[in-house]
């Protein structure tokens, strides 16, 4: 995956699947340093790369488990974020929000599905594009 600024990766699967690890690893390509944690108590991260004196990369990493409506989407302006073309966004449990609030991430978009196997510590990973859902 090249540094691209405006997409949407959908994550999906069940409690330690691995979806923060994912995220965590794509941000070490894309440069970030640190630590990447779950957004599960506070829904977004936000992390920032200065690619030059005049440009920086910005990512935003949701997490919506803990989500019961979706008019928290809006109170807490988390759709400003989702329509914003200059960052890149990560959604865990996306699946959570209806169709129309999903549809209101603005640029590529991608399905990540992870699954356990019977394998200790493996997975089974399914990307999809947008519309094969």
């Amino acid at each position: 995956m090249k540094n691209e600024e405006n997409f949407t990766l959908f994550l999906e699967g069940g409690l330690g699947a691995g979806k923060t690890f994912l995220v965590r690893e794509l941000l070490k390509h894309f440069g970030i340093e640190g630590e990447v944690t779950s957004p599960t108590y506070t829904f977004v991260n936000e992390y920032q790369k200065d690619i030059d004196h005049a440009k920086t990369s910005e990512w935003h990493h949701f997490d919506f488990y803990r989500m019961e409506h979706a008019d928290e989407f809006f109170a807490r302006g988390f759709d400003e974020i989702a329509e914003d073309k200059r960052v890149a966004k990560f959604v865990e449990w996306g699946e959570k929000l209806p169709a129309h609030v999903r549809n209101s991430f603005s640029g590529t978009h991608y399905v990540v599905k992870i699954k356990h196997t019977e394998s200790v510590g493996m997975r089974q990973v399914k990307v999809l594009g947008r519309g094969e859902a």
